[in-house]
This record gives structure tokens, sequence and C-alpha cells, in this order.
């Protein structure tokens, strides 16, 4: 494109800050761009008896060189793909978006080699070649299709050092399939390991049983991931708890993981779900919260300790304060990241494979105007209930594909959530080099 494609600016009555009190005093944040700033009291008496922080913050909030305008529909090139490279899982789990891998239909057979080969191709044409590119693994379980995950690796790491980029992978994984090959591949590469294990045993068996006989599958994904967490090699390594009604003790779920060896864990709520399969509530947010700021609670502890952080929802948030993170979109899903399902049709998410209004493109490329309406449809600028949010450059509205279980209440969540993480980061700064 010649010139970014713009949606239309907020209102003017979305408000420019937020402001917060910490231990250690009093803060703003000002909404574009996420710039914090301490609110420094001034007691001589010419100074002003109040002080307009919306006409401040206006001003703070004004675009730098080198940012991106906040009205901007983002169309980069791709620089990240997911592969579902299998339409099958040795699981039944009680919440799976995707339907063992099936995709209600949507997917009925595996990935072949000359659909991953087109989908390495095409991303490596055309992605930026200054930044990292990233080709993923999914499902089903991805296991269940080894021989294409061990192919494609080989071949987009030969094709990339050719070119001379940086070229990396990740793979979301039950862990029952995993045999000493697999964990070779993962220490001889940049892979970003993601375990799916429900925090304690007991819950894990209960969501998470072997298709084949509905019994557990916690200590075969255990026993099989152990030698990699004793030697990772190149692997970044995480597991990821699923959270449904009435199993919220996160505290004891990052104890339990970081015992089995695993130095990051990360929680997500069940928003959307199959009936019965315990997708949270307007009722249950409250809990979850004070579950999440109970765990996050002793992991601020460890930092003081001089610890690494467990928790990635904490981390990550921590992280993203510090740089300021600011975006119009939650995540890169049809933007630098796309889905590509086993027939070679690219989708803005992984988990809306066989949904038409997700669809933009194929392996032969990409639909720019379907891609353009998907992205102006989903800025958050064009979500009503995004206008009056202090939190919505950090929220950005939300999992496109949760859109539809958005509530007041989940809302809330979210706010809540930011304004502890930023509570916690400014008195994380008062340690000095403690800032993650």
């Amino acid at each position: 494109m010649s010139e970014a494609a713009r949606i239309a600016p907020i209102g003017s009555s979305a408000p420019l800050h937020y402001r917060f009190r910490s231990s250690i005093g009093e803060h703003v944040l000002v909404v574009p761009y996420s710039r914090i700033f301490d609110v420094v009291a001034d007691e001589c008496e010419s100074a002003p008896t109040s002080i307009d922080y919306e006409l401040l913050a206006s001003a703070m909030g004004d675009t730098l060189p080198g940012e991106a305008p906040l009205d901007v529909v983002a169309e980069p090139a791709p620089q990240s793909i997911s592969l579902n490279v299998s339409s099958s899982c040795n699981l039944t789990c009680s919440y799976c978006y995707a339907a063992r891998g099936g995709f209600n239909g949507a997917q009925t057979t595996p990935m072949d080699w000359p659909i991953a080969r087109a989908a390495v191709d095409r991303l490596i044409e055309t992605a930026h070649g200054a930044a990292p590119i990233t080709i993923g693994f999914l499902g089903g379980e991805p296991f269940a299709n080894r021989e294409l995950i061990h192919r494609t690796v080989k071949y987009s790491v030969e094709l990339a050092r050719a070119r001379g980029l940086d070229i990396r992978f990740s793979v979301t994984t039950n862990g029952t399939l995993l045999t000493t090959a697999d964990l070779e591949l993962f220490r001889a590469h940049p892979f970003a390991v993601t375990v799916s294990l429900d925090g304690v045993q007991a819950i894990h068996d209960r969501h998470r049983p072997l298709h084949r006989d509905g019994s557990g599958s916690w200590r075969t994904a255990i026993d099989r991931m152990s030698s990699l967490l004793e030697r990772p090699g190149n692997a970044k390594i995480a597991a990821r708890a699923t959270v449904v009604r009435g199993d919220m003790d996160i505290a004891n779920w990052i104890e339990t993981l970081s015992a089995a060896g695993f130095p990051e864990v990360g929680v997500a709520p069940l928003r959307a779900g199959p009936p019965g399969s315990g997708a949270l509530e307007d009722v249950d947010w409250p809990r979850y919260m004070t579950a999440l700021i109970d765990a996050s609670k002793l992991e601020l502890q460890r930092i003081r300790q001089g610890l690494p952080i467990r928790l990635t929802n904490l981390a990550v948030a921590l992280k993203q304060l510090h740089r300021g993170a600011s975006s119009p979109y939650p995540c890169g899903a049809g933007g630098g990241y796309f889905s590509v399902s086993a027939r070679g049709r690219w989708y803005a998410c992984h988990r809306a494979i066989g949904h038409a209004d997700f669809e933009l493109g194929s392996n032969d490329g990409l639909d720019v105007e379907r891609r353009r309406d998907f992205l102006a449809r989903r800025h958050v600028h064009a979500q009503t209930d995004c206008g009056q949010c202090w939190a919505r450059y950090l929220c950005s509205g939300g999992c496109h594909q949760e859109a539809d279980a958005r509530s007041a209440a989940s809302c809330d969540f979210i706010r809540e959530w930011l304004a502890f993480c930023l509570i916690a980061y400014c008195e994380l700064g008062a340690l000095g080099d403690a800032r993650p």
C-alpha cells in the first residue's frame, strides 16, 4: 500500500488519562501510548489548586517519531504463521475449541507436505527480512503428524539460512506423544514450547482425558517433558492452564507446575466453549480476579527476593507497561500473524479455522480488500463499548474470536487487572532495577 488506511478517530469524550495511587504516591497513565507519570505535589502557595489532567494528557499523548498513529489500520506483511498440521488429537478435552482438530468438519484430513511447503515459501517470500520470522505448529495435537513437523523445520531452517533470515518456531502440545527425537528438535532450534497442563493432576485429568479410554493424561505429559525441562537447549518452555468455573487455585497451580520443572506458567480463563465446558460467567469474574491477584502478589514477593516471575500473565503485563505498549489491536491476528489450515487457507486466527469471516486468503496470497475490511471492523475505535474505557489501548478490545462473549463483568475484570499491574509496576520502580 502506498498510504496506510485509517479509521475515524475515537470520540472526543474518550478519557485520555487514568489516575491511580500506589504505596509510593500518585500516578497518571496517559492513555494514548501508555505513558506513566508520577504526580508530584507542589506545596508552593502560587501553585494552582487543581490540575486539568485531561488537558495535560492531551498534550502528552501526541504521536512521537517512530510511533504508529493509533487510528491506522495495520496491514504489515505476514511475519508469522501457524500451521494446523493435525486434524486429530489423542485427548478429548472438555473445552476444546478445535473439536479435537477437526474444527467441526472444517478440517477432516491432516496437512500434507506440499501445503506446508507452500505456506512456508509464501511467508519467507513476503515477510520483513530485518525482523524474526516465526512458524508455529498446532492441531489437534500437532505431534499426531510428527513427520511433517520435522520436515518443515528442516526445510525452513535451510531456506532461511540461505537468505540470511532469523527464523524461529513455536508449538502448542499436550505433551503426551513427544519422543526423544521431538525433544532433540526443540533443543536444536529456537522453539517456544507451550504445554497444555491444567494446574494440578486431578483437575487436568478431569478436563483433559485420553480419547481411547478416558483415563488421565497428566502423568504421561509430565514424564515425557521431564528430560527437556532438565536440559532445554534452545527451547523456551512454558505451561499453560485453562481456568474454568470452580477451579481457580492459581497460586497452587503455579507451585505445582514449577515443582515439575516449568519455569513459566500462564493461565487463561475459558470465555467461550461447548455447552457444559465451564466457561466463566459474569458471577465468576470477581473470583478469578481475586485468584489471579493473590497469585501475582506471591510472584511480586519473589521479585523482591531477586527471583524471576513465573506467572507469564504478570510478566507480560509488566513488560508491556515498561515499553509503553499501546495498540488498537489485541494481537497480530490478520495483521502480522495468520493461521494456515490443512487445505492451505489462511485465517486471521488459529481458533477460527473454517469461519468464513476470518478467512483472508490462501497459500496463493491474501485478499487485500477482505483483510482490510476485517482489520477495520476490529480496530478498537470501531468497538463502541471501548470508547469510554481508559484501558482501550492496553486491552484493545480483547480477543476477536471471543468478542461475542464479552460482557460488562469481563471488561471490569480487565480494568481491575490492569489497575493492579500499574500499581505493581510503579512500586517495583521504587526498587530501582527491579522493573522487568
